[in-house]
């Protein structure tokens, strides 16, 4: 099917002329699941904006945000796969190749989770808006790291971001969320000793964060919000609450996640930090560059 424009895909495509939508009956593909547009001069992109996931070349995407498209890719939603042919650059096509594949609701996930240290207190000293602006700033910068590390962002919940890997699609997982973590931390370390936010006593802002491995199941409450739900994502919300304050590491993980990806950190010794919400402690070690 030619691309010229813009090509909805999905279960029904309601109000979009036949010539602009392929329909897909399947009960995994929402009724506007992937939209594919081809603009001049800056080619062909895909949107996600459905319930269940859409995967380019194994990996799934962030909903919502405009992902490039190259010859050859790639595109996995519901039981089927669409691989995107580039005819010439004011060309391009989607063929349809249905395949099988199996459809999971719960799957294991390893999650990062980074949190601003003391944003009440931020927004009490500084303001809401100064501090929404900035920590949109750090995010969108540990964001773009990402893909380089193989995540997708599920979430942004107030003063945290919500990163996650498919440990049935990437094997490496749980190495690629320490390694994010480790250089989010970093990069957001550096960019903060350079803007203005200071807290109460002079210290530049701070980001704590967590990586656990788990099942976890997702969900979507509304049209435009993602979530993914487990003991997993819950837990790396309360370590990322607790790191980087009172003397602790930046980057605690689960003992789980790093034995999963041994090479990934240096590792520190184990602790049982009291983690609220929990009737046994959480056995995690701090993660460092190796």
């Amino acid at each position: 099917m030619p691309l010229a424009g813009r090509l909805l895909v999905g279960r029904e495509c309601a109000g979009v002329e036949p010539s602009r939508r392929l329909i897909i009956e399947h009960p995994a593909i929402s009724r506007d699941h992937v939209e594919l547009r081809s603009e001049p001069g800056r080619g062909a992109h895909l949107v996600d904006m459905s319930t269940n996931g859409t995967w380019l070349n194994g990996r799934r995407v962030e909903r919502g945000e405009p992902i490039p498209l190259r010859d050859g890719d790639r595109i996995e939603l519901g039981d089927h796969q669409l691989v995107f042919r580039l005819r010439h650059p004011d060309e391009a096509i989607v063929d349809e190749d249905r395949m099988t594949m199996f459809d999971v609701k719960v799957v294991p996930m390893a999650i990062v989770v980074a949190d601003v240290v003391g944003y009440t207190t931020l927004t009490e000293l500084h303001g809401g808006a100064e501090v929404a602006a900035v920590s949109d700033d750090l995010f969108d910068a540990v964001r773009r790291l990402l893909p380089g590390h193989g995540g997708t962002v599920v979430n942004y919940i107030g003063d945290a971001i919500l990163a996650a890997w498919d440990m049935d699609r990437d094997l490496e997982a749980a190495r690629h969320a320490v390694t994010f973590a480790l250089a989010g931390s970093e990069l957001a370390a550096e960019r903060a000793a350079s803007l203005p936010l200071r807290g109460p006593n002079d210290e530049p802002l701070r980001l704590g964060w967590a990586v656990t491995l788990g099942e976890s199941a997702s969900g979507r409450p509304s049209p435009t919000r993602q979530t993914v739900h487990g003991d997993a994502v819950n837990l790396a919300f309360r370590l990322s609450g607790l790191a980087a304050r009172d003397g602790r590491a930046p980057v605690p993980v689960t003992e789980e996640a790093a034995a999963a990806a041994p090479g990934a950190a240096h590792y520190g010794e184990p602790l049982e930090p009291q983690v609220k919400g929990r009737t046994a402690p959480a056995r995690v070690v701090s993660a460092g560059k190796g």
